[in-house]
């Protein structure tokens, strides 16, 4: 059986991407690199996993063989390829560039969400995940939605390519070859991207979940970076991470408590006026 590797966090995107393919004769090799930006949920990360995987195998639908995940330490050497982390840091000074352009001269405090929620900036992620693909010399799928600031490399029609996979059924978008833009393609070339090659929005993807019955594994996801604890174990997300203003923002409303949602409008209304209040909780 073909092998598609993939991007795994525990998210609602990622894990579209994994419940999607299990519907298929197909073999799925998971990866979590640990570590990643300013994230305090991996422990939560990992136990989506854990219970995702374990839901999907036991449902009669499924048809793929779904590995176990490969941890990949922060400290690994195939996440951190020289030619690859350089073209990350000139693609992040660039988007700081505009930013103070568009923002007359200035920045946000050190740390603040402002920055990371308004699409200043790429993540550090990135820059590993293109130095495993790399290193791996093999294409990864990743869960970017096709309204994603992230994907502003794929944005123009000419720097794009819709692949039909026939054995998945699916299509699958990719940065062509012969792009200008030569960073975002060092960074992107070897990533796959199903959500946004079948043009579909966070609301899709959430949506996409019910009608396909898999509600008990969107039950079981995870997006925010800085979960809050209700007591028993059991955690809400916060309303105030990167993660959760930008599903917020996309009208997915569902996941939240009205506290969090009261978190996020506190966000909204004061953020610019108090930085400080809403650096990242894991800077």
């Amino acid at each position: 059986m073909k092998i598609y590797n993939v991007l795994w966090s525990g998210g609602v995107d990622s894990t579209f991407v994994v419940t999607q393919l299990s519907q298929y004769p197909v073999v799925i090799r998971p990866f979590y690199i640990k570590g990643q930006t300013f994230r305090l949920s991996e422990p939560q990360e990992l136990s989506a996993i854990k219970a995702i995987r374990e839901l999907l195998i036991a449902d009669e639908r499924t048809k793929a063989e779904i590995m176990e995940p490969e941890i990949i330490e922060a400290s690994d050497p195939r996440i951190k390829d020289r030619e690859v982390v350089k073209a990350w840091r000139r693609i992040y000074m660039r988007l700081l560039e505009r930013y103070k352009a568009e923002h007359n001269g200035k920045l946000p405090a050190a740390g603040s969400q402002q920055i990371y929620a308004d699409g200043a900036y790429i993540s550090p992620q990135y820059a590993s995940f293109a130095s495993l693909t790399k290193n791996l010399n093999s294409d990864f799928e990743i869960g970017i939605i096709y309204a994603d600031h992230v994907s502003s490399a794929f944005n123009s029609s000419d720097s794009i390519l819709i692949e039909y996979d026939e054995l998945t059924e699916r299509k699958v978008l990719r940065l062509r070859d012969d792009i200008s833009d030569k960073d975002s393609y060092t960074l992107f070339k070897d990533m796959r991207l199903p959500i946004a090659g079948q043009g579909m929005d966070k609301r899709d993807v959430w949506k996409w979940y019910s009608d396909h019955g898999y509600l008990m594994v969107r039950s079981k996801t995870n997006f925010c970076q800085a979960p809050i604890s209700t007591g028993g174990g059991a955690v809400e997300p916060c309303g105030v991470c990167t993660p959760c203003i930008c599903v917020i923002r996309e009208g997915v409303l569902e996941p939240f408590t009205e506290a969090g949602l009261a978190r996020y409008r506190d966000y909204e209304e004061n953020h610019e006026r108090e930085p400080e209040r809403f650096r990242l909780k894991g800077f």
